[in-house]
Formats: C-alpha cells, sequence, structure tokens
C-alpha cells in the first residue's frame, strides 16, 4: 500500500524496467535528476584514472591490432599500461608524455 504525500495524495507511479520486466513505482529526486548513460564510443580513448604519461609507443596514423600496447602512465605510484581494445588506424593523439591529466580525459581516437 502506498503512503499519501504530505498533500494527502496518492504518488504517482512510473514504469521501471530491468531485463524485459515491467514494474510500477516511484522515482527519488536523485534517481530522476541522475545523468543517464549513453553508450561510450568505442573509437575515442578515455582515461579511467588521473596520471601522467610516461611513454607514448604509437604515432598519429599508425595502424594498431587489438591488445597492443598503446601507452603508459603513472596513476597513484603504480605504473599502468594502456591497450587496444580494438584494431584500427591511430587518428588523433591528444596528450604528450610528461603531461598530466584528470580522470575521464581525451587521450586519442581512432579512425
Amino acid at each position: 500500500m502506498l503512503k499519501k504525500d504530505a498533500n494527502g495524495e496518492k504518488p504517482k507511479l512510473k514504469t521501471l524496467t530491468i531485463e524485459d520486466s515491467a514494474y510500477k513505482t516511484t522515482y527519488t529526486d536523485k534517481f530522476e535528476n541522475r545523468v543517464k548513460w549513453e553508450k561510450p564510443d568505442e573509437r575515442k580513448i578515455y582515461s579511467i584514472l588521473p596520471g601522467t604519461l610516461i611513454k607514448l609507443n604509437i604515432a598519429k596514423g599508425d595502424k594498431v591490432k587489438a591488445g597492443q600496447q598503446l601507452l603508459i602512465f603513472e596513476s597513484m605510484k603504480m605504473m599502468n599500461i594502456m591497450k587496444a581494445a580494438q584494431s584500427g588506424v591511430i587518428k588523433e593523439i591528444l596528450i604528450k608524455p610528461g603531461e598530466t591529466f584528470p580522470k575521464n580525459q581525451l587521450l586519442l581516437e581512432f579512425e
């Protein structure tokens, strides 16, 4: 049984779909105002951690294979290796060795 709000009215129910099952529920303001998920562009590589670029193993125009090492960066006193998730050609490199970058910064793009 739904509780009535401060005005004595029942809340309006909305449909929430999870794995093809639909549920009637109320949403919190936090849920209503959340940033909606969008499928990421697989051609753009973003940083998952803030860090400093140590070594760049590719150049603009290079053909790379899935699993090939693209770059090495330092984050939280650890060296991290970033590998290509797909094969392709490097369209743009937006960072240089020695530069620091924040989380979620665009580092490079595939064609």
